[in-house]
């Protein structure tokens, strides 16, 4: 597990982490001596955030809580998982490039406020690999890296510089899920296997 080194309680996963979300809140529970419950997505690549008081699976790509002991839980394979912490609630984003079209990140930082915010972007899929088409590049063409005649995104670039602008602390993961042999990568393979990262109160 890779612990953020910007946001307390929260983690990003790896290959060589347990397979199994259960297993990984247990191990969790256990060196935490906490008792977390989940809350996780069925994630459709939309912006819709839900706010969340118990455990469960909502249909979102966000979820927010104010609720201790309550794991909120993102799954990827190239796109980035995105944790937020503010003063008094934190929030876990699924975010391609559909959730930066659809200004997704913004969305939470309205729901949550601005006050002590805190923004952690683990492993996801980065400029030296994610090759984009045409389409998709015209979308995004400040953060486009043209090599050998092929567009590459940069995926976490709009968000980095939203924090920037709006004096917002973030760090953001330079491994490259495509790249690194210790991260699953849709991409890369067709994987179902996914990373799991967690935040919690």
């Amino acid at each position: 597990m890779i612990e953020s080194l910007l946001i307390e309680k929260s983690y990003f996963s790896n290959k060589n982490d347990e397979h199994n979300l259960a297993d990984i809140i247990k191990s969790i529970n256990l060196s935490r001596k906490t008792n977390l419950d989940i809350a996780q997505m069925v994630q459709t690549h939309s912006n819709n955030i839900e706010n969340v008081n118990t455990k469960g699976m909502f249909i979102s790509d966000g979820i927010i809580t104010s609720k201790e002991n309550i794991s909120l839980v993102v799954r990827t394979a190239d796109c980035m998982p995105v944790l937020i912490k503010s003063e008094n609630s934190i929030a876990a984003l699924h975010v391609g490039w559909r959730g930066i079209e659809n200004k997704i990140f913004q969305l939470a930082i309205q729901k949550l406020g601005r006050e002590s915010l805190k923004v952690s972007i683990g492993p996801h899929a980065q400029s030296c690999c994610y090759e984009v088409q045409k389409d998709v590049g015209e979308l995004f063409s400040n953060n486009i890296i043209e090599k050998n005649n092929k567009l590459y995104l940069n995926l976490a670039n709009d968000i980095r510089n939203y924090c920037r602008l709006n004096n917002i602390e973030i760090e953001v993961s330079t491994i490259c899920t495509i790249c690194s042999k210790d991260f699953w990568s849709y991409r890369e393979n067709k994987t179902k296997e996914r990373q799991y990262s967690l935040i919690w109160i």
